[in-house]
């Protein structure tokens, strides 16, 4: 009798996993639905650009307070309308299948600024290239957003996470959208399909419970999508504005996601080999566990940097990064700015300026010559932005421990965070940053 009665609970517990099996393979085929794709060619081209930093230039007139305010970190905020404008014109002429702009889309969420850019990214849209987008910690619910238009600021209002979906419905928040694959309940993530066999993981780790951090709920979400992924044998790039590995050991608690590493085990798992980030505005590539991270800088910091990406799903994925040419446009539309029209050596300069205003007080207060003083600034100063671009490993004969001004740094200022940081950096020079080819 007992044995009958094992026998029939092993036949019942057989029909029950069969049953969830067949339902589990029903619902991914219902998700995956036949879908009339324009991209038929073997090779996908993706741009990935992130940190926009866009402000409504209602909301500026560049007065002494704007001025100030954007100078902590060089990047040349005045003329982020131009930039975007560039970027929107650059884009028009290369015609990727697909346009990924991984956060921080404005300065500091304002609404004016949100519903500016949506309007400027539509111009993409009408001519059949594809955006899709999440947001960063800057752009939903920010307590900072101003008006910048005189001399002091006003408050002005921010967006919430429904209406931040609302506004960018064209660029991933669609729910209508057919090649929307699933939409996280949890947060702003979303799976979306690009070609017939690829598809992007928009992972949002900018608000509510997510903020620098993903939840046990979203973590669900994604492995349910990747396993759809799996199941229907499409290839996955995920992307988050966080970065999901370190790319400087001074830069890793609140530039990293704290529970990244978990996310990196399952991208492993399921073979997604490529995350894109952004965040901690320096181009940098880390790898870990067979996933490579690809932080690109920020589009308003010199040297300006968008990636390329070819995406040939059966052999291999190509990076390689491009500095955008605003001075090109400039000249092209009859933009009379000086600094527009010299805008490589103007972006540079800003970024001179911003390393002169960070080590200038130490430097000033050791005991050294002069000169001393003068080439240890420019040693940091120089020796940051080839790191920032991504392009230490082309200087890494100059820019190491061994060299003498490096050692002046550590004779006259040790145990500062400025010689941490430059350590930092010129022990992080044998590789370049800019390009990768990942072997699939």
């Amino acid at each position: 009798m007992i044995f009958a009665v094992l026998i029939a609970v092993l036949i019942i517990s057989f029909f029950i996993l069969w049953y969830r099996k067949n339902k589990s393979i029903k619902t991914i085929k219902k998700t995956i639905p036949d879908i009339e794709f324009g991209i038929k060619k073997e090779k996908l081209q993706i741009v990935h650009v992130s940190d926009l930093h866009f402000i409504d230039p209602k909301l500026t007139d560049s007065g002494k307070y704007f001025a100030r305010n954007p100078e902590k970190d060089g990047r040349l905020i005045q003329y982020i309308d131009q930039i975007v404008d560039s970027f929107i014109l650059e884009m028009i002429e290369k015609n990727p299948d697909l346009i990924i702009i991984s956060g921080d889309l404005t300065y500091n969420g304002e609404k004016t600024s949100h519903e500016k850019l949506s309007k400027k990214l539509s111009v993409l849209k009408s001519k059949g290239i594809e955006v899709l987008l999440i947001p960063g910690n800057h752009d939903i619910d920010n307590k900072e957003a101003r008006d910048y238009s005189s001399e002091e600021y006003e408050k002005v209002e921010s967006i919430s996470s429904e209406e931040f979906a609302e506004i960018y419905r064209d660029f991933g928040y669609r729910e209508d959208e057919a090649r929307l694959i699933s939409r996280d309940k949890n947060s702003l993530s979303y799976m979306y399909m690009i070609s017939p066999k690829q598809c992007v993981l928009m992972i949002e780790s900018s608000y509510g419970k997510n903020t620098n951090y993903i939840s046990n709920q979203t973590f669900s979400w994604i492995q349910k999508v990747l396993n759809i992924a799996r199941e229907n044998n499409l290839s996955v790039i995920s992307v988050t504005h966080q970065n999901i590995l370190a790319h400087n050991k001074m830069f890793i608690e609140g530039y990293k996601i704290e529970n990244s590493m978990k996310l990196v085990g399952v991208l492993s798992e399921y073979n997604v080999r490529l995350n894109l980030s952004g965040h901690i505005h320096l181009q940098h590539i880390s790898e870990n566990q067979g996933v490579v991270d690809a932080s690109v800088g920020c589009i308003a910091l010199y040297p300006n940097l968008y990636a390329n990406i070819t995406v040939d799903r059966r052999d291999y994925i190509e990076y390689k990064t491009e500095s955008l040419d605003i001075s090109k446009w400039a000249y092209k539309y009859g933009w009379k700015n000086s600094d527009l029209l010299n805008f490589k050596e103007k972006s540079k300069e800003k970024f001179e300026f911003f390393g002169e205003t960070m080590f200038s007080n130490l430097i000033k207060s050791i005991p050294a010559s002069s000169e001393e003083k003068k080439d240890m600034e420019k040693f940091i100063i120089d020796s940051s932005i080839a790191y920032f671009s991504g392009n230490m490993d082309k200087y890494k004969d100059y820019y190491n421990t061994d060299n003498e001004i490096y050692k002046k740094w550590c004779r006259y200022c040790e145990n500062t965070p400025e010689m941490a940081y430059l350590n930092s950096i010129c022990t992080d020079n044998s590789k370049c940053h800019n390009k990768i080819r990942i072997n699939l």
